[in-house]
């Protein structure tokens, strides 16, 4: 098998992961607000530990969503100065280095945040705050692998294009307008 598409299905592999987890911790936190509405209001005593755990899932969802956003390209950018460049994927390539150096210190650093929550013992829920904790290094290494597939795919695989055919403008058809 050839390593682009290696690459590839291990990218979408671990895209899908991430959603999955993202999608259920969504699920969990939704069912733990909505048991505590319910015994807030109907029933009239709520849930000691709700609040407390669907804040520790919307970390995670957040954290493995950022992945999913990571590898669908779909973080705010502003393309405006860079879109005509014929140095775009060299930029591309920088931003993607940049992004593994942050996800790599996301994960140092929350590794370290995570050993700390060991000592400690969330009020309401009574587990370590190790687990939420551990949300911050999980979701950077799931970040980190999405940069260093996108670094590797523009370093290996991607042509190197003309200055002429990233600026050529498109006609309604999508096709490229040559000068005559």
């Amino acid at each position: 098998m050839e390593f682009r598409t290696v690459l590839e299905w291990m990218s979408i592999a671990v895209n899908k992961l991430a959603g999955r987890i993202s999608i259920l911790f969504f699920i969990g936190m939704t069912l733990i607000v909505w048991a505590q509405i319910f015994f807030r209001f109907i029933l009239g005593d709520g849930i000691v530990w709700a609040e407390e755990i669907a804040k520790f899932m919307m970390v995670w969802m957040a954290l493995m969503g950022a992945a999913v956003v990571f590898f669908e390209k779909g973080h705010i950018a502003i393309n405006f100065f860079i879109s005509n460049r014929a140095s775009l994927r060299y930029i591309k390539m920088f931003h993607a280095l940049l992004s593994a150096v942050l996800f790599a210190l996301l994960i140092y650093y929350g590794i370290n945040y995570a050993k700390f929550g060991l000592r400690s013992i969330s009020p309401a829920s009574g587990i370590t705050r190790f687990w939420p904790y551990l949300a911050i290094p999980v979701g950077g290494g799931f970040l980190l692998f999405q940069s260093i597939v996108q670094f590797l795919h523009l370093l290996l695989f991607q042509k190197r294009k003309s200055f002429s055919s990233v600026t050529a403008p498109a006609d309604a058809a999508g096709e490229k307008e040559t000068a005559r």
